[in-house]
């Protein structure tokens, strides 16, 4: 039975990491299923989905992967998936990105977040960044982009997160996700 694992890494950039990554796990027989990666300030963070094959071990894998890590300069984890773990989800049948910005302080992240589950809405990305904005003064902006049963583009919805954010002192809109069918 084909085994599937998922691999999250972590370490200082450096030009070259994903094509040695991918080319030490093409050479043990591995094919990447899913993956996301990506920089942070000078650290480098990846979490690929990947099947073994037959003849290799999740601990054989773990045993490759230590052998590597200082060449690579990355810290591995790696876990096995359970056959029910990779069954297909279940499409949503609304997709969307939603766009907060406003001035850089602790919490925006939680409070949007937290609103958003109350909301039953699944985040299936998230990304942040402080950037500088006029005058030197830190903005904070979040990316998210959600899945969920409800339509959140109603007129309702719109006014109930736009006023969550004014409360919170942030902008949050909200668009629908073009999906692109391969």
């Amino acid at each position: 039975m084909q085994k599937t694992v998922v691999i999250t890494g972590a370490g200082r950039d450096r030009v070259g990491i994903v094509a040695e990554l991918a080319d030490f796990l093409f050479k043990l027989g591995c094919n990447l299923l899913d993956s996301s990666m990506t920089l942070l300030r000078g650290e480098f963070a990846l979490i690929l989905m990947t099947t073994l094959p037959e003849d290799l071990t999740v601990d054989d894998l773990r045993s490759q992967l230590s052998k590597v890590q200082e060449k690579l300069q990355l810290h591995f984890s790696v876990r096995e998936l359970a056959a029910e773990e990779m069954a297909e989800q279940e499409t949503a049948n609304f997709q969307y990105i939603i766009s907060v910005y406003g001035a850089d302080k602790p919490g925006i992240v939680s409070g949007v977040t937290s609103k958003l589950a109350e909301l039953k809405m699944n985040i299936t990305d998230v990304q942040t960044k402080s950037v500088k904005g006029e005058y030197g003064k830190e903005i904070f902006v979040m990316m998210l982009e959600l899945s969920s049963s409800i339509d959140l583009m109603s007129s309702a919805l719109q006014e109930q997160l736009s006023a969550f954010g004014a409360n919170m002192g942030v902008n949050i809109t909200v668009r629908e996700l073009e999906v692109m069918e391969l």
